[in-house]
């Protein structure tokens, strides 16, 4: 039936605020049905001035915008990239929760001296800009007597492309190495000299034995080995609706050696656990055979 000329049309929906809650909404969604990460407030607040300050740099007049000229037009393109680069910065540090680099050092010990053990893996899952997976290294090459190298692959993952590429250049500022002994700054750090005054790189022998990876964890498959001796996946679930947590747990499982060992972040919430993982430490579950 065609429509009368003088029916008025009705005008186009006004645009909310710009930079406002109601602007950012588009954003949570795609946060949450694009990429599958919901994040608690204080980090959603976080991400809202990060992403503002980015886009008005580039010349976005709003979120709005930016989400129907770049996330619409192309979902799997740089804009998806840059909103997991500024919404997964996570707090990092050398020898973070140091008791769990203390129990993997102590379990692998004993297979440095068996020459028939075959490679002894591990897995930094949601390595962020690499101080975890060097950490390993530089525990295992200092305590442990009989340390080859040549027997030890370290895979570090994170789904930021940003802070893989950081982590894979093994270069720190004074403030990031901070909490570094004098005797572990002398031995597995190089210190940078003029124009690089202030900057510390990992020596090589400790950065060859890192694998970087970019890699999420949402994937259908994970292009890793799928017997680990130990993975490390710290403060990563939080980024997980609560359903999907027992999901990543069970997947990870199976990327256990039979008592291989999984350490989570000591401030994880763990509502359950797969049947296959017993609680051997605070945050360190063990596959059972």
């Amino acid at each position: 039936m065609p429509t009368d000329p003088l029916t008025p049309v009705p005008p186009p929906p006004a645009e909310p605020e710009p930079w406002s809650e109601a602007d950012f909404t588009p954003i949570v969604s795609f946060l949450r049905n694009q990429i599958g990460i919901s994040l608690e407030s204080h980090r959603m607040g976080l991400l809202q001035a990060r992403l503002r300050s980015r886009l008005q740099a580039r010349g976005y007049p709003s979120f709005t915008r930016f989400n129907e000229r770049v996330l619409k037009i192309d979902p799997k393109g740089p804009g998806m990239q840059l909103l997991i680069d500024l919404s997964t910065v996570n707090h990092t540090a050398f020898f973070r929760e140091p008791a769990h680099f203390t129990f993997m050092a102590e379990r692998l010990a004993p297979l440095f001296k068996d020459p028939n053990a075959g490679p002894i893996r591990i897995w930094s899952a949601g390595c962020s800009t690499g101080q975890e997976p060097y950490s390993m290294a530089m525990v295992l090459a200092e305590s442990i007597p009989n340390f080859n190298p040549t027997r030890v692959e370290i895979w570090a993952t994170d789904l930021s492309l940003e802070v893989v590429k950081a982590a894979a250049r093994a270069i720190y500022g004074t403030r990031e190495v901070a909490g570094v002994s004098a005797s572990r700054l002398k031995r597995f750090f190089l210190r940078g000299k003029g124009p690089r005054d202030g900057s510390f790189r990992i020596v090589p022998e400790v950065r060859d034995l890192v694998k970087f990876r970019h890699l999420d964890l949402r994937s259908s498959s994970w292009p890793l080995p799928n017997d680990f001796h130990v993975i490390f996946c710290r403060n990563v679930s939080i980024y997980f609706a609560e359903e999907e947590r027992m999901n990543l747990l069970n997947r990870l499982a199976l990327y256990l050696r039979p008592n291989g060992w999984l350490a989570m972040g000591n401030g994880e919430i763990l509502p359950a656990v797969p049947a296959s993982l017993r609680k051997v430490a605070p945050s360190i579950y063990r596959k059972e055979v």
